[in-house]
């Protein structure tokens, strides 16, 4: 299986840490955010970030994988074959990514999974009982499924203001970007994140007494704001108040996964941060926090 990975060697001494991205994403959100593409590739991840939040004076985005290569730790990330396909495809690829990982260090491994990469870790590790696996770090991860797949056709009304934000050219063409952002939507994949999808219903886990969980999650709903309109303030006007999601509302969902949902059940600890799907990742007080994290599960004083 040939594999679109990026990795870093740094000290023998100290776990390799495998960063897997979420739904439609790709590696650059670890190692190149400027790049990085929501949707399946249709919009710049920035629409999603506050920048006075994500971004350092100079302008650029550091991340997690930035903070642990500056402390020499190894690291490897790789960008999903098929994004939007389902998890167990996706799992397979952990599977050799791993064996790269094991390469790199014998200390252990630590795996950060963003959003429907802490889903991908928790199936891979109920199918491998892994032990070279020290921790979990799942943030924003929808442990309990997500309710935005079922919003779908409430969508298709909102997805043509956020036109000004859709690069020129055919690919970034209007009628591209909703087509994409439709069959986004309506997606297998993302239907696979349903609570009540037959992922979820097989999904028979349970803690490893050996793997030490960690799970994070926002409260800031709002994904992006177009003049005096935010999502997703927008679907407010569409969406019937009975069907209108956790996910959605201020202080109890990040825009995509519920507060309660981002919560492992059995984690050892969690923690919650006033901030959006995308912001979490780049927050420079949670990547901190995360830091000390895997210091402290790494043994590092």
């Amino acid at each position: 299986m040939k594999l679109d990975i990026v990795s870093h060697q740094g000290s023998g001494n100290k776990p390799v840490i495998v960063f897997i991205h979420g739904l439609g994403m790709d590696k650059n959100i670890w190692i190149n955010p400027s790049d990085s593409r929501i949707l399946a590739g249709t919009f710049p991840l920035r629409i999603l970030l506050n920048r006075r939040a994500a971004q350092n004076q100079s302008g650029v985005i550091a991340t997690l994988y930035d903070d642990c290569k500056q402390r020499d730790y190894s690291l490897i990330t790789w960008s999903q074959q098929r994004p939007a396909g389902p998890i167990a495809s996706v799992v397979k690829e952990l599977h050799e990514v791993m064996k790269a990982a094991n390469e790199l260090s014998q200390a252990g491994i630590i795996l950060v999974g963003h959003s429907r990469g802490g889903l991908i870790a928790r199936k891979y590790l109920s199918a491998m009982n892994d032990t070279s696996v020290k921790c979990l770090l799942a943030i924003s991860t929808p442990h309990k499924g997500s309710s935005i797949a079922g919003i779908s056709r409430y969508v298709a009304p909102v997805v043509s203001l956020i036109d000004p934000f859709i690069p020129t050219g055919n690919r970034g063409s209007r009628s591209f970007a909703i087509k994409r952002t439709m069959e986004f939507l309506k997606s297998r994949a993302l239907k696979e994140l349903l609570p009540e999808s037959p992922f979820f219903q097989s999904l028979e886990d349970g803690p490893l007494a050996w793997v030490y969980y960690v799970s994070a999650g926002g409260t800031n709903p709002t994904l992006f704001k177009i003049s005096d309109y935010s999502f997703p303030d927008m679907l407010e006007k569409v969406i019937p108040t009975q069907f209108y999601p956790e996910e959605l509302k201020q202080g109890r969902g990040d825009g995509l996964v519920s507060a309660e949902s981002s919560k492992l059940p059995w984690s050892n600890e969690h923690h919650v941060f006033p901030f959006n799907h995308a912001e979490i990742l780049f927050d420079e007080g949670v990547r901190k926090r995360m830091v000390r994290i895997i210091e402290r599960i790494s043994g590092v004083s």
